[in-house]
Formats: structure tokens, C-alpha cells, sequence
């Protein structure tokens, strides 16, 4: 070996070992391709082809919920925009932003992914109610339905970072479905015998289409009709494989609860993503392991949790202008003690 090749060798080496989690965001953002689109009706999928930055074998929230894994607890007799969890297993357990639990007081939405360490103890987690009707419940215990809500709530998240602005959409989304749960829950999206019908529908096309076997395709950028309603990249095919039928359904619903003509094309997609690559990115605090941060750019808003040389989740929306509050009403809802919204 020649010693231009090994100091060469050595400098990539000490790059690798000092990029940041930042570093490690961007990096991925400008190694995403989309492939040809794969559409049934207005909903189109770009499969995602990329170099993987991980393997690790997580169990994801839902599965975790339902083994017993995970314990998943209102905390002090119920905060809104606070839950407890505790994993007692001796696996990683992944929580996407958006992920819904069901039950205790009133259903929520994580606020932020987050990475679980084995016999991790109690933690706090931030997340959103997506039900403002109820307040009561026969057990301080959530449960899961596998569900994740539609891209317009994760995306309204993402922009507004207010509960106010998530019980909006959530109401939005129900009223362009046609439903009107009495505890105004998102959920019930799910449980609406028209809407179910079209999931089989399109799960039945795109289920299977999506190259989810293959060995570098880490996630999908979906559009509805010519509008782009999020992109999701993980870190390994396999977690986007374990993923991928819930994000399909859930992404369903903004096919159902939306109507824009036209098509949305794969250089469209390019740059959107070409965007968030270039896009400020803000550290934020999180909870478990490895680090949250904040994608901030002009067309896209959206984040990604690290963990050493994983990223192991990344989501993109597009960016809504003068659609950023503050959180005065999260924390005159936590003093209340109820979600009941007037």
C-alpha cells in the first residue's frame, strides 16, 4: 500500500469518526434516489434507493406494546402532551413520530421518534392527543391498533409543533372523510367500513409493487395527485420492510381525504429532497437513545433521529408558511390536566 493511499484512507477514516449527527442527516438526504413511480388512483409511491447506515434489529413500538415488551403509562394521572414508557425486554424498541397509541385517558401520537434502550427504565415521552373528546378511561394503561396517522396530521406536527394545530387537522381530516367520531378521534378513520375498503384496494396494488425486498430501497416519497405528502427513509431495508404496511395504510388516508388532480413527478421529487439536503438542521431534545433533530429548509420542514452512524428514521413534509407556534397552549393544557377541547 502506497502512502498516499493510506493517508488518504486515514482521512476518511477520521471524517467518518467526526462527522456529526447533522453530518450524518445530510448525508443520507443526498444519497436518497427515487425510482419510477408506482401509482394506483391519485396515490403515487417513489421507492427510495440509498446506502443503508444501519442493521440493527429493532422490534417496533406496536409489536413491542403487544409482546409485553413495552409498558406505555399516562403519567400523574394523565398530562396531554406526556406519557410514560418503560422497556423491559432486552431489544431495541423504534417509535416513529406519528405512531398511535390507543386507550389510558385519550389516544396520542408520538411527537418524535424515538429509540428505546433495553431495561430502559421510565421515561417521558412527548406526544400529541388525536383525540379531544375524552378524558377518562378505565385504565391508566395504552394499548396499540398499528396505526400511523395520515402525512396532512404528521406533517401539521411537523410545521405547527402545537396541539392546537394537530386537533385542526385531525378534525380536517375526519370532515373530508365524512366522519364525525363524538370523541373527534383519528382513529376512526381506520374503523369507517368506505375507508377500509379502499386500504384493501390500494394495499392489494402497491403492497406488493413496492420493491421492499430489495437490498438498498431504505423507504418511499409519496405524493397525492401533484402534491408531495412525505417522504420516510430508515436506516436498513429491514426496518423499512417492518414499517412499510402501516405507512402504506396510513398514507391511504390522505388518498382518501384528499382530491388533487394531476401527477407529481420524480423530478419533483429529486428536488424536494435536494432541498431538505441543503436545509438547517436543529438539534432538539429527546429521550432513549441517540439524537433528534429538526429539518428546516425552504419547500421542507421535517426530522430524523441519529444514533452513532444510524439514522435510523428521517421524515420530510412540505413546508407551510406562518404555520410555526410556539407551545402556550400545550402548557396551559398540562397545568388543566384535561384534553377536553372547548
Amino acid at each position: 500500500m502506497s502512502k498516499t493511499t493510506m493517508l488518504l484512507g486515514i482521512a476518511i477514516l477520521a471524517g467518518a469518526l467526526l462527522a456529526t449527527p447533522s453530518d450524518r442527516v445530510k448525508g443520507v438526504l443526498e444519497g436518497l434516489a427515487p425510482a419510477d413511480a408506482i401509482s394506483h388512483g391519485n396515490l403515487t409511491v417513489f421507492p427510495l434507493y440509498g446506502p443503508a447506515t444501519g442493521e440493527r434489529d429493532y422490534v417496533t413500538l406496536d409489536k413491542a406494546i403487544k409482546k409485553g415488551y413495552v409498558e406505555v403509562q399516562e403519567k400523574d394521572g394523565g398530562e396531554v402532551n406526556t406519557v410514560r414508557v418503560k422497556n423491559k425486554s432486552d431489544r431495541y424498541v423504534f417509535g416513529m413520530a406519528g405512531e398511535i397509541i390507543t386507550g389510558a385517558k385519550q389516544n396520542r401520537m408520538l411527537q418524535r421518534d424515538v429509540m428505546i434502550h433495553p431495561k430502559s427504565g421510565w421515561l417521558d415521552l412527548s406526544v400529541y392527543c388525536v383525540e379531544h373528546g375524552r378524558w377518562a378511561g378505565s385504565s391508566m394503561e395504552f394499548g396499540s391498533k398499528s396505526q400511523i396517522a395520515a402525512g396532512r396530521v404528521r406533517g401539521k406536527a411537523a410545521n405547527s409543533q402545537s396541539q392546537s394545530g394537530v386537533w385542526a387537522e385531525v378534525d380536517a381530516n375526519n370532515a373530508d372523510i365524512g366522519i364525525a367520531p363524538a370523541t373527534g378521534r383519528f382513529d376512526a378513520v381506520y374503523d369507517d367500513e368506505k375507508v377500509q375498503k379502499k386500504v384493501a384496494e390500494y394495499r392489494g396494488r402497491l403492497e406488493t409493487a413496492v420493491p421492499t425486498l430489495a437490498d438498498n430501497v431504505l423507504g418511499v416519497a409519496v405524493a397525492v395527485g401533484d402534491r408531495i405528502v412525505c417522504v420516510d427513509a430508515f436506516s436498513s431495508p429491514s426496518l423499512f420492510r417492518k414499517m412499510w404496511p402501516r405507512l402504506l395504510e396510513s398514507y391511504v388516508i390522505d388518498a382518501v381525504s384528499r382530491t388533487p388532480s394531476g401527477k407529481t413527478t420524480k423530478g419533483e421529487v429529486e428536488d424536494f429532497i435536494r432541498d431538505a439536503a441543503s436545509a438547517a438542521v436543529i438539534y432538539e431534545p429527546t429521550v432513549g437513545g441517540g439524537q433528534a433533530l429538526r429539518i428546516d429548509g425552504v419547500e421542507t420542514t421535517g426530522s430524523a433521529l441519529v444514533s452513532g452512524k444510524e439514522v435510523v428514521h428521517l421524515d420530510l413534509f412540505p413546508a407551510e408558511e406562518g404555520d410555526s407556534d410556539s407551545s402556550p397552549l400545550q402548557l396551559d393544557i398540562r397545568r388543566s390536566g384535561s384534553g377536553v377541547r372547548d
